[in-house]
């Protein structure tokens, strides 16, 4: 009976502390940012800050929640700008930066956007390095007491997958932008991606992995191309998905995104990405 009593107990304190299985189902998180390898501007220098919102519907919509201070002249600044939020794994979150380069004479330039995914940042130990679209990538971490963790999701046991291997995926994407519109008249892209890699965030030095064929006339686009990627577990590779719009003259970019590959595996290899401008790239095992 007491031993049915303890566990009982234990059990409720579990549910207290937002803990199922050992995952994180509610927390409050206190958040520090910085940036690494940012965007060098031209012939001026680079005042970097940030602005952060916070989405309760998978990015849908979001909202404000803070801005960082101004570094003047840096390329690698540590803001000590910190905010807060109440982690809710039911709410689906995603943090939005918008890192700018402040200016006074012109309107502030953009130096790189990414979404983070709050249930990953807390499965990774409150520590996470995203890639941002343009240039450099960003150090977000805890502000708790005690060491933040890997800064990567735990891939299962039974994921079937080797230390290195090759994987092959397909993409699709949904609510592109329009790219072609005509005064008021909204017309479709054609879309492809181009695919490529590196090895870790610090790395700038772009392996080619493959690209899709032209899914004519679509905003949401399913490629039925097999990309092939030869896999490291050790190396922390990152995928870069760049999506265009073909036309006859000029081939515009809709935007681009980072997939960092170990997530994907451990997500069992069917990841979805929200991408910086709007609309979304997913990955699915082939």
């Amino acid at each position: 009976m007491a031993n049915l009593q303890r566990l009982y107990l234990l059990v409720a304190v579990c549910c207290f502390l937002g803990l199922t299985d050992g995952t994180v189902e509610t927390s409050h998180l206190r958040i520090k940012v910085s940036g690494r390898n940012l965007k060098k501007g031209i012939l001026h220098s680079d005042d970097p800050y940030y602005i952060v919102s916070l989405s309760e519907d998978g990015g849908n919509t979001k909202t404000e929640i803070g801005r960082s201070e101004t570094i003047s002249n840096d390329l690698n600044p540590d803001w000590k700008f910190e905010f807060e939020l109440t982690f809710d794994r039911n709410n689906n979150q995603y943090l939005y930066f918008h890192v700018y380069d402040h200016d006074i004479m012109k309107i502030d330039d953009t130096l790189g956007r990414v979404w983070l995914n709050v249930a990953d940042y807390v499965d990774k130990g409150e520590m996470a390095y995203p890639n941002l679209d343009k240039q450099g990538y960003l150090i977000i971490t805890t502000t708790k007491e005690g060491q933040a963790g890997s800064g990567k999701l735990p891939i299962p046991p039974d994921a079937a997958v080797a230390e290195n291997g090759t994987l092959q995926f397909k993409l699709s994407a949904s609510g592109l932008p329009t790219k072609d519109d005509i005064l008021f008249i909204k017309r479709t892209g054609d879309p492809y991606v181009l695919v490529d890699s590196v090895d870790g965030p610090r790395n700038t030095i772009l392996k080619k992995v493959g690209r899709t064929k032209t899914v004519p006339d679509s905003q949401h686009p399913v490629w039925n191309d097999v990309i092939t990627f030869n896999w490291n577990r050790n190396l922390d590779q990152r995928i870069r998905f760049t999506i265009f719009d073909e036309d006859l003259i000029k081939h515009d970019r809709f935007d681009h995104v980072w997939m960092e590959v170990n997530d994907y595996v451990a997500k069992g290899q069917n990841y979805t990405l929200l991408l910086p401008k709007k609309g979304s790239i997913t990955i699915t095992k082939a």
